[in-house]
């Protein structure tokens, strides 16, 4: 069963009683035509799961009762912050940012390297559409924890953030296969960066790997940048 993401300031949970508001109650009550005695499985995005019923819809909610609540169902042991330069086509950038969702990423922060060809800040427009993606991915991925999506950074920012982090992988195509070394994941956390259609700059590399970055290869195709993501999560999380 797909999971609804409760909004925070729509949707408010009282002890075992959980009304629900704004976008998500007219998608369940207006869209979805939901009727009471329905079951629902809500998720806060923090970790806890509401398997619910629905005991009454009126002009602007839907209220359920908690039969049962759980935590941290299905979530990787891996926690990765995706680093990932904006696409040329916004489509493919929203397909990358869905997919990463849906295979377990929990956070993305999107950066801008010398190459990247979409240079601009989000608007604050697409910043919302972004994050509606996300929260249908997270649900209908059965995922109880909500990625986060960061503000855009510049390459330097970027350096600036992973100075501390203890693994730091960069798919760079140029890698050699023998570069590939075996992963020590020590607390579970990993910072993971894809560049742009028009890759890395030979400055940038250097750079990276100046700062403890690891350089790896995923085979001698040359993949687009939102295969890249899917392939280089997939690989990590399931490593």
């Amino acid at each position: 069963m797909e999971y609804y993401v409760i909004e925070p300031g729509n949707s408010f949970i009282s002890g075992e009683q959980i009304t629900i508001r704004g976008e998500l109650y007219k998608h369940l009550a207006v869209v979805l035509r939901k009727k009471i005695s329905d079951k629902l499985e809500l998720t806060d995005g923090k970790g806890n799961i509401y398997t619910c019923q629905i005991t009454k819809i009126d002009r602007s909610s839907v209220q359920c009762v908690v039969l049962i609540k759980k935590y941290g169902l299905y979530e990787p042991e891996i926690s990765i912050r995706l680093f990932m330069s904006p696409l040329r086509n916004r489509d493919r950038f929203e397909f990358a940012v869905e997919k990463s969702v849906e295979i377990g990423v929990m956070e993305i922060v999107p950066v801008i390297t010398k190459y990247t060809v979409l240079k601009d800040k989000f608007s604050e427009a697409r910043y919302n559409r972004l994050m509606k993606i996300i929260k249908s991915a997270a649900g209908q991925s059965q995922r109880c924890i909500l990625p986060v999506l960061n503000k855009v950074v510049y390459f330097s920012e970027m350096t600036e953030l992973t100075k501390n982090s203890e693994l730091k992988i960069v798919m760079y195509e140029q890698s050699e296969k023998e570069e590939n070394k075996h992963l020590k994941i020590q607390n579970n956390k990993v910072d993971l960066l894809i560049g742009p259609e028009g890759g890395f700059d030979a400055d940038e590399i250097k750079i990276l790997v100046e700062q403890g970055w690891i350089k790896r290869s995923l085979g001698k195709r040359k993949l687009r940048a939102e295969t890249a993501v899917i392939v280089s999560l997939f690989e990590i999380l399931n490593y």
